[in-house]
């Protein structure tokens, strides 16, 4: 516009109101985009780069790139979803907003049927991973029976009970036990790719669960939610790049992947599911917090015009 003959500057829109009104979700778009990339990078490593001859060792001739490059990727990734956590807050989106009651009985019922696949894939790894009666396989076992008893909570109810995420807590101690004895069992972990990258998984997958588990029983603190999301996001990140890039590899070259298949474990993909499930059911509703108050004002506004009309 002019104004006594000049133009006026145009003024610069604030940047909470710019990313109030944009509609894309960083942390979905981020968490799916990790796990990919961290997949193909890993299948790479594990097929050109880890020496298993020489105790799975990087091979270090191909290149500080190709050795350290997803170590890089995954700081990279983690500082991206922790950004979009903070700028998807900014927006007030639902998924920082709602509570577990404002969870649908299909958001529900998908919730329990990715705590029965986590299930299923834990039960074949107790099973063709038998070595007689254990210490381990018995807590492998209860944990196993603990997700399929959280999946069918979840299917049958159309709403969460506050149990289901009391139960969580068996879950998170489960991985902290397997980070434990990882860690302890092998004094060159952070030499090996294999063991570090599966250490990572379950510690991430331990912050995972204990958020998951404050959300699902309505105990929350103020960060639990974003701690829910990047600790969620991780743990699909890792999880993807301990599991599913080991099968894969496994798939392309088995015979060079055979007897190196216990630090690939195929369970470790359901905590990815999981988390997946989550995010995406928290973050599919569309409308924010603000676009949801003004909808009721104006529906409110709209009810006192029609109160005071006056009848005929």
């Amino acid at each position: 516009m002019r104004e006594n003959g000049f133009l006026e500057k145009p003024q610069r829109k604030n940047k909470k109101e710019y990313f109030m009104k944009k509609k894309v979700n960083i942390v979905p778009a981020a968490a799916f985009a990790a796990s990919l990339i961290a997949v193909i990078f890993r299948v790479f490593q594990l097929l050109v780069v880890v020496d298993y001859g020489e105790m799975g060792f990087f091979d270090f001739n191909a290149g500080f790139f190709a050795c350290y490059g997803l170590y890089i990727f995954f700081a990279v990734a983690a500082l991206i979803l922790t950004a979009g956590v903070i700028l998807d807050n900014t927006k007030m989106n639902d998924a920082y907003v709602c509570g577990v009651k404002s969870l649908t009985s299909k958001q529900t019922a998908a919730l329990g049927i990715s705590f029965l696949l986590a299930a299923c894939l834990k039960l074949y790894d107790v099973v063709f991973g038998f070595r007689g009666v254990s210490l381990d396989f018995v807590g492998e076992a209860v944990i196993f029976a603990v997700f399929a008893l959280i999946g069918f909570m979840l299917l049958s109810r159309k709403s969460v009970r506050p149990s289901a995420g009391y139960m969580q807590l068996l879950i998170a101690v489960s991985f902290t036990v397997k980070a434990a004895a990882l860690f302890m069992q092998d004094t060159i972990i952070v030499r090996v790719s294999d063991e570090l990258i599966l250490l990572l998984s379950y510690i991430a997958s331990t912050l995972f669960f204990l958020a998951l588990g404050r959300f699902l029983s309505c105990n929350e603190s103020k960060h639990t939610r974003g701690k829910l999301f990047v600790c969620g996001g991780a743990a699909a990140m890792f999880s993807c790049s301990a599991s599913l890039a080991g099968l894969i590899a496994r798939l392309i070259d088995s015979r060079y992947m055979e007897g190196h298949t216990a630090m690939h474990p195929l369970s470790q993909i359901g905590a990815a599911i999981i988390a997946f499930t989550v995010i995406v059911i928290l973050y599919s509703k569309r409308k924010s917090y603000t676009e949801r108050l003004e909808e009721l004002e104006n529906q409110s506004e709209n009810e006192e015009k029609s109160d005071e009309m006056p009848q005929v």
